[in-house]
This record gives C-alpha cells, structure tokens and sequence, in this order.
C-alpha cells in the first residue's frame, strides 16, 4: 500500500483506511488529511534515523575524525533500509514544515562538524561543511534508491564522500 512500495502519491486515503481497518471520519479525526498522514510518517521516519545514528555515534571511540564519514555512511544506509520512509523524509520536503526530529538531525551534524573543526581536523567553516554534507548525502542516497537494487554501488557514495569530507589529517 503506497508509502511503502511506492511514493506519496500512491497512497490514498482510502487505501489507507482499508489497511488500517477504519473509517474514512476517524481517519480525519486523527490526521486531518492525506498531507498529515505523510507528514506523520516522515516524522515517524526522522525519529528512526535520529535514534539510529545516535546509538551507533555513541559506540564509537573514533571521535572528532571518524564520526563525520561514519555519520555519512549511517545516512545512506538508512535510506536503503528504508526507501520508502526516506523518501517522505527528504524527497518531499516542504520549506518550513520539517518535523522536530529533522532539526535534532540537523544538530547532531552540526556538533559532529564542530567537533572536527574544534579538533583542527575540518577545511571549510562548520555552517558550510554541514550544508554540503547534507545536500550530497541525500542526493546520493536518492540516486542510490532510484537504482534497481542489483545496480545500487556504495563504492559511489564512498568516494563521494571521502571528496566532500576530505578531513585535514595530522
């Protein structure tokens, strides 16, 4: 049923309410619309991701130098786990109506760079770095999901980002 084997546009009200076993007033009783349904599951989608990443930043003793690459990878592979949650999350964005986990995502990059940059270790002032990371990770997990899965290479996304990061070494 749509999000999950398709995109947003897939997804009906109706479909929905027959998946879920209820009727169309209680469907809007709880989301409004179509549109909130969505904006639910990529909520839903970031508070994921945002766990996710956390728990595996919080075992590695790599810090400062480590964390951005494995940060980037962490990305694209929760993207590839979950296509159709990444998809909402990035590929329908809506200037001004991104959930709260998507700041705390935002954050977390942020203080990743930070710590890199405190450490001596990044090029380019922290705002900038975080701007190009973000918008490479999702084009090149967007470009990974739009590839048939047998086609899907993440030397890709390796290279691209050892490019972007290209962290001073010491």
């Amino acid at each position: 049923m749509g999000a999950a084997e398709g995109d947003s546009e897939a997804v009906s009200t109706h479909a929905v309410t027959a998946a879920a076993g209820i009727r169309a007033p209680a469907f809007c009783r709880i989301f409004d619309d179509k549109d909130g349904l969505l904006g639910e599951l990529a909520t839903y989608g970031f508070e994921m991701y945002l766990a996710e990443k956390q728990e595996a930043l919080a075992q590695t003793p790599d810090g400062p130098v480590a964390d951005p690459y494995l940060g980037w990878d962490l990305h694209v592979g929760f993207g590839l786990r979950h296509p159709a949650f990444y998809m909402l999350m990035y590929g329908t964005v809506r200037p001004g109506r991104r959930p709260r986990a998507a700041h705390e995502a935002h954050a977390l990059l942020v203080r990743l760079l930070g710590r890199a940059a405190e450490a001596g270790r990044l090029r380019i002032p922290v705002a900038l770095a975080t701007r190009v990371i973000h918008a490479t990770t999702t084009g090149a997990t967007l470009a990974l999901i739009g590839e048939e899965p047998s086609q899907q290479n993440l030397s890709t996304s390796a290279r691209l980002r050892d490019t972007v990061i290209a962290l001073r070494h010491h």
